[in-house]
């Protein structure tokens, strides 16, 4: 009897769980948002107190929510980025090989964007080895090809444009497939031109050309 007793409450446990995992699963599928489309978790605040940085940084996650919108599948393991991302420098729109720290940072907090909806974000610049100078610090970034991989897989890229005006910076920003070059995904953002970002436009320069050779480029495979 005590053996019977014992089945059939076991059968009821086993009932309940199975019955509160199809729930949880139905509510998933049906309702819930996946982790990596809620930017909510991690957005800065707009808060005019805070300042110009603060501004600066909530438009670049608007950015980052719009390219990750627009994707025809942005599930990170199996959608259409599921192969690697690499972010380049954001340019001039009028020089495609001039930029400023205006157009590095953007990169750069879009590289920390992206990372936050769960994507597999390259850093290019990832030193071969560290570098360690007594009084300097540890340095694990370069820009030298020397010194940093020849090649890295990525099926696709994060690169951009963006054109400065007497008190705004458009900012256009694309995803476009390395094999093909088809257009992924894109956004467009105005920033204000504040002091913070005139700052960051002040040492604005080209890329170093030479009348014979090549510029070097970063290989990507895919």
């Amino acid at each position: 009897m005590s053996q019977v007793k014992s089945l059939l409450l076991f059968s009821v446990f086993s009932l309940f769980v199975f019955c509160g995992q199809a729930k949880s699963f139905q509510s998933n599928e049906a309702g819930m948002t996946p982790a990596y489309l809620e930017p909510e978790r991690f957005r800065v605040s707009v808060d005019a107190e805070k300042g110009e940085a603060y501004e600066l940084r909530h438009k670049i996650q608007c950015m980052a929510e719009d390219l990750v919108m627009t994707l025809e599948d942005p599930d990170p393991l199996n959608g259409t980025l599921a192969d690697g991302l690499v972010v380049t420098t954001f340019v001039d729109i009028n020089n495609l090989y001039r930029t400023s720290s205006f157009g590095r940072y953007v990169a750069g907090q879009l590289m920390n964007e992206m990372q936050r909806y769960s994507y597999q974000v390259i850093e290019m610049r990832k030193n071969l080895s560290v570098v360690v100078q007594e009084k300097r610090g540890e340095f694990g970034l370069s820009r030298n090809p020397e010194e940093i991989p020849s090649s890295h897989e990525a099926g696709a890229m994060l690169t951009g444009t963006y054109l400065v005006g007497e008190r705004e910076i458009i900012v256009n920003a694309s995803i476009v497939d390395n094999r093909r070059g088809e257009l992924l995904s894109s956004a467009t953002v105005i920033f204000p031109r504040n002091s913070l970002g005139s700052l960051m436009l002040q040492d604005t320069a080209a890329a170093k050309k030479q009348s014979a050779g090549v510029i070097y480029m970063k290989k990507l495979e895919m």
